[in-house]
């Protein structure tokens, strides 16, 4: 008897829970409820995340628990029917034109747990790719070369997205050799049957053109000169839609103007001249920025600036900085003349000063920095400037004072500085493709005077792959080197390499690699050697995730590299992104763990590590 109530109960459960699963048409009129949850089964080719993405009927994500318990997503039948919709579009989208859609609402008091069930069903795929000419020739050459900028390709799914991107591309392609008036149009044949599409797009190159005047409009206190003096391109040059976009990011690189449109302003015409149309909306020249922060290795950190982008006209800056944190307190100010001498060349002018308190010494500086900066090319800049500065040290442990020659505690270092760098990358704080490689080099004494003298020189490669879509794999190679010149045989200790901590070998605290004192304190030295390998992923909305292998050696002789000493980290780590970039939190271990120190350590910051 037991046994036979056993099974009744859970036939009683199994239609009861079957009772609650319902339709949107079966759910009672009148009632009220909120979604607790969305659930998409049966997707293989697509995610689920693409199709939640797609629908109006949405949940805050799990990684926002406050926005789930502030605000409750109230389920709106009409809505969902759309989402339904929605749904199967961006499957047909995918290429699935045979996918079904079905549903279940889980009722549970109140609350509604959504269940898409997804039949994808075959995959279209592409089957000819056509490209027709109206108005031209198509060479063997120039059929390869359009062939590689289409993102659809044939025995690919056919997708809606590429088939659009395939179109756009091709008309850029033209847009950018000449053809102003390039036009392309598509067409696809889909026969569902087969599971096929063709798909041809016809190309009307039209004839070349060049860049005719240029006009300005919406300026009231900013001379237009300022603007043109941006143009990417002269009067009388082929036409590239590339030089059009370039000169819009640099006129509203000024940080002069609320919006800036630059357009083609006859096109229509198809004259063979192509004038350009200017339209800016000025805004305040002026501008305060008040940041603050928090770090494991530097603990809270503020920032003021103050900052003039037309100071005294021409488009001449003056700033102003104060920043603090444990480690680094400071008063910047800059003055910066573009167009000085060049049009391609900047003169600036950095007064500094601040006070550093590192594991194993602390330096407090003042220091004019006047350089002047040349861009050779868009992504190649190179600078050369003289650096004049006072630096006195202090808390520098007797170990530490041993290793040199003849510790000098202060003085002024006279120096001439200079760099090369060629930056291929599009995002500073998060970049997913390109490289960045940068020399850097200082000279003090000798002519220069001053009462250190020494040469220091540094190269580092960083180089981002984009792989399986929206993964990147992230590179580093970091070499410095330096020695003391005629009466001085060190790096004094404020110019010596360091590595360990957030931004260098994580697993290690801050300047925790290569020669320490008894107490633990960083001695630094004259070579440097670090790199870094990450692999980077998204995993859920703005949430992404890393895994990393770093490694780093400081020796104290000049120029002397050995794998042998190089420490090794390990680890993983967290980004979430935020209008100011990722923000980040890594969990290193260290492989070979230094005396006194963690097993672990947690780097937390703004930013990638590189």
């Amino acid at each position: 008897m037991r046994a036979w109530g056993i099974a009744a109960g859970l036939i009683a459960l199994l239609i009861a829970t079957v009772a609650a699963a319902l339709t949107v048409d079966e759910l009672p009129a009148g009632g009220v409820y909120t979604v607790r949850a969305v659930r998409i089964e049966g997707v293989s080719f697509l995610t689920a995340r693409t199709l939640r993405a797609v629908m109006l009927t949405q949940r805050p994500p799990w990684y926002q628990p406050w926005k789930r318990w502030r605000t409750k997503t109230i389920f709106n039948p009409q809505i969902f029917r759309t989402d339904l919709e929605r749904v199967r579009t961006a499957l047909r989208e995918s290429g699935h034109y045979e996918a079904s859609v079905t549903h279940d609402l889980e009722l549970d008091g109140e609350a509604i747990t959504i269940v898409l069930h997804v039949d994808e069903g075959p995959v279209t795929r592409v089957a000819v790719m056509n490209l027709v000419t109206t108005d031209f020739t198509l060479t063997e050459a120039d059929e390869a070369a359009l062939r590689r900028e289409l993102t659809l390709q044939p025995k690919a799914a056919f997708t809606q997205a590429q088939y659009d991107e395939s179109r756009a591309r091709l008309e850029a392609y033209y847009q950018q050799h000449r053809y102003a008036y390039a036009h392309v149009e598509k067409a696809a044949l889909v026969d569902t049957s087969a599971k096929e599409a063709t798909v041809t797009y016809t190309v009307t190159r039209g004839i070349a053109a060049v860049f005719g005047t240029t006009a300005v409009s919406g300026t009231q206190t900013i001379d237009p000169a300022l603007i043109t003096r941006e143009l990417q391109y002269r009067p009388g040059d082929p036409y590239d839609s590339r030089k059009i976009e370039k000169t819009q990011a640099s006129v509203f690189g000024l940080h002069l103007f609320r919006s800036v449109a630059v357009k083609p302003a006859n096109l229509e015409a198809q004259s063979g001249v192509v004038d350009v149309a200017i339209s800016v909306s000025e805004g305040p020249p002026r501008e305060v920025k008040i940041g603050v922060g928090y770090g494991l290795e530097d603990g809270p950190r503020g920032e003021v600036r103050w900052q003039h982008y037309n100071f005294l006209g021409g488009g001449r800056q003056l700033g102003f900085r104060i920043k603090g944190s444990q480690i680094t307190q400071a008063v910047e100010g800059e003055f910066r003349q573009p167009y000085f001498l060049h049009p391609h060349q900047t003169l600036a002018v950095p007064l500094t000063q601040e006070r550093e308190d590192e594991p194993g010494f602390t330096v407090e500086r003042i220091r004019l920095a006047p350089r002047i900066e040349h861009r050779f090319l868009p992504e190649v800049r190179a600078g050369l400037g003289y650096n004049i500065e006072y630096d006195d040290t202090s808390n520098v442990p007797a170990q530490t004072q041993a290793t040199f020659d003849n510790f000098k505690a202060r003085g002024f270092v006279s120096s001439v500085t200079g760099f090369v760098e060629r930056n291929t990358t599009a995002d500073l704080l998060d970049p997913h493709t390109g490289s960045v490689l940068n020399l850097t080099g200082e000279q003090a004494g000798g002519p220069w005077g001053g009462d250190f003298s020494f040469y220091r020189v540094v190269f580092e490669a960083k180089r981002y792959v984009p792989v399986f879509a929206t993964r990147v794999i992230a590179g580093r190679f970091r070499i410095g080197g330096g020695d003391g010149l005629g009466h001085d045989h060190d790096l004094p200790m404020f110019r010596r390499f360091f590595a360990g901590g957030i931004n260098s070998t994580r697993g290690y605290g801050r300047y925790k690699i290569g020669p320490l004192t008894d107490g633990g304190d960083p001695i630094g030295g004259r070579s440097l050697l670090e790199w870094s390998l990450e692999f980077r992923t998204p995993v859920y909305g703005g949430v992404g995730g890393v895994v990393f292998l770093d490694a780093g050696e400081v020796r104290t002789s000049p120029f002397s590299y050995t794998v042998g000493d190089l420490q090794y980290g390990v680890g993983f780590g967290v980004r979430y992104q935020t209008i100011v970039g990722p923000l980040r939190v890594d969990l290193g271990f260290p492989l070979e763990r230094p005396r006194g120190e963690a097993g672990w350590q947690v780097h937390f910051s703004i930013g990638q590590a590189f």
